[in-house]
């Protein structure tokens, strides 16, 4: 029989593990407004002013460094290996990327104003239990692109390899079959670069800046080195349309052509636009998340994306197959050139998009899963804990069956742009119309039946509606992508117009609906505030307080040094510029 004293330390035992288990708690603001630990945790609540570290270069060279690597490559390259001209792929994402650049830029400023990231934004838009349901299926995105990135990661080292071992490493027995669609030395590399990559997950994401200083000086190298190997021993763009027969046989026009494409490149952005919340928030200023890093997509984007069709085209002619992974058009100059030189170059260029599918995947999906994780369950998890979880995860999705074929990539792009594109709609209208910018801070963490986001029984309906609206209008041409003869026609152009008609969609309906319904903008007691906008902004030194619930923080424009101030009362919020 255990005795009272055996019983108690039993107990103690449990409670000290349950609350080591327990996510790190920090309350915000004089009066504990936003410390709640059923809606907060440290990782949570706004972005400390000491750890808002990203400058004005820092969010451009994220995107620089992003750009330049597997996805942005691979994209434009199954455009061409599916039957598209280099023209109608090069409109398609000239296209693609313009519209990238303006929503990554409207996406941001949410995050930079208010410096908290996509979990809690979404409590203002979706209601404070509505969000479990967006935040989880971001989440899902982000664990499926982690595991993409880590084979993308993968294959590239197994063409390091190939260049360090040559045939001892190309004649490695394979044991599984072909149905798997992976190798066994495609497999083992997988796990070799899990592995690599595991360490990343406890840096937290005020550290992880350095990571693409370091691959925005390489990548770009490796990246114009390989263009121009394969400008020069290939027949260049001259005969890239002999492989647009595909596309001609099944009768799509131009402008048809170009819709899928801008939805295939859309679909490669689709994920980080609904992450930027979680970078920008530990941005200093409104500026670093401003038209710079939206000039750099456009920029950066269009040429990789050229870059990488243009070299897939010259080569196609050269060798009469479009390889539109990168890693087998490595191996197929390993094939055709196996020397010193050009095993030193294709090791180079390998391991180099390697280290920009380790740096993606840090950036783009273990952080915001992270993020992701702490909103659905803040009592219990922090962003390390939720890129750890990310990283398991990402090994459960097998992403070697939806890169088998370019055909099936491109309809795993397009599936999910129906889902976020909608998403991105309402996020953007709901902040420039429905509340014209403003976001009060402590009602983010305020899960009361008074609650300012409480909404109708914590859910806003209407954002859900339009959320829906859009999607909807994709559903039929996802069908189609699955069975063929299921749908119309019709259906099939929609779908190839997802992206764009989606996101329209769900804006028209949202629109629509705050002409009707005016949600409520400030809390009560605030009613009488005039609603100018972002009045409760980072700018004016609130940060999503009000005047008087708390010390503020104040940005001088001369000095742009932060200084504590007491916002008490007009006089002080005119001095703001208010």
């Amino acid at each position: 029989m255990p005795t009272m004293e055996g019983l108690k330390a039993s107990f103690r035992s449990r409670d000290a593990f349950v609350e080591f288990l327990r996510a790190p708690q920090e309350a915000v603001g004089s009066e504990g407004m936003v410390g709640n630990s059923k809606w907060s945790n440290k990782d949570l609540e706004p972005t400390a002013v000491e750890q808002r570290t990203w400058s004005w270069y820092n969010l451009p060279l994220f995107w620089f460094t992003n750009m330049f690597g597997t996805t942005g490559w691979t994209a434009a390259s199954s455009l061409i290996a599916v039957g598209l001209t280099w023209q109608q792929a090069f409109i398609s994402c000239v296209l693609g990327s313009l519209i990238s650049a303006i929503m990554v830029t409207l996406m941001a400023r949410p995050g930079v104003m208010y410096h908290v990231g996509y979990p809690v934004i979404c409590r203002s838009v979706m209601g404070m239990y509505g969000s479990f349901f967006f935040i989880f299926i971001r989440a899902v995105v982000c664990i499926i692109w982690y595991g993409i990135q880590t084979y993308y990661a993968a294959n590239l080292l197994s063409v390091c390899f190939r260049c360090m071992f040559g045939s001892s490493w190309v004649h490695l027995a394979n044991t599984l079959p072909v149905s798997a669609h992976v190798t066994t030395k495609q497999l083992l590399c997988f796990f070799l670069c899990w592995l690599i990559e595991f360490p990343f997950c406890f840096i937290h994401p005020t550290g992880i800046r350095h990571i693409f200083t370091v691959k925005g000086i390489i990548v770009p190298l490796a990246t114009f080195g390989l263009f121009g190997w394969c400008m020069a021993h290939g027949t260049g763009l001259s005969t890239a349309n002999d492989f647009s027969k595909k596309a001609a046989a099944a009768g799509n026009s131009l402008g048809w052509a170009v819709m899928t494409g801008i939805n295939v490149i859309m679909g490669t952005l689709s994920p980080m636009l609904i992450n930027q919340p979680d970078l920008a928030r530990y941005c200093k200023r409104p500026r670093d998340a401003g038209w710079i890093q939206g000039a750099c997509v456009l920029f950066t984007k269009t040429i990789v994306l050229f870059l990488g069709l243009a070299s897939t085209a010259s080569m196609a002619g050269k060798w009469g197959k479009a390889y539109w992974n990168i890693w087998d058009l490595l191996n197929a100059i390993l094939d055709h050139h196996w020397n010193a030189t050009a095993r030193t170059g294709v090791w180079f260029v390998a391991a180099s998009f390697m280290l920009a599918a380790f740096a993606s995947n840090f950036g783009a999906n273990s952080v915001p899963f992270g993020a992701d994780c702490t909103g659905l369950f803040p009592r219990w998890m922090t962003i390390r804990r939720g890129q750890i979880l990310c990283a398991v995860l990402g090994v459960a999705i097998v992403p070697w069956e939806l890169l088998a074929n370019a055909t099936k990539f491109i309809s795993f792009l397009g599936s999910y742009n129906i889902f976020m594109a909608p998403l991105c709609a309402v996020f953007i209208i709901h902040y420039a119309v429905g509340t014209k910018g403003n976001i009060h801070v402590p009602s983010l963490y305020d899960g009361s039946k008074t609650g300012l986001y409480r909404y109708w029984s914590g859910v806003n309906w209407i954002s859900a509606f339009a959320w829906f609206g859009g999607v909807i209008m994709g559903i039929p041409g996802l069908v189609g992508t699955f069975q063929p003869k299921a749908v119309p026609k019709a259906a099939v152009h929609m779908y190839n117009m997802g992206w764009i008609l989606t996101f329209a969609t769900a804006a028209a309906i949202y629109w629509v609906a705050l002409l009707i319904w005016k949600p409520r903008v400030f809390p009560a007691g605030f009613e009488d505030v005039p609603v100018t906008y972002e009045y409760l902004a980072t700018p004016y030194g609130r940060d999503g307080f009000f005047d008087g619930e708390r010390a503020a923080t104040a940005v001088s424009p001369d000095s742009m040094s932060v200084v504590d101030v007491q916002v008490t009362g007009k006089e002080d919020s005119k001095a703001f510029g208010a």
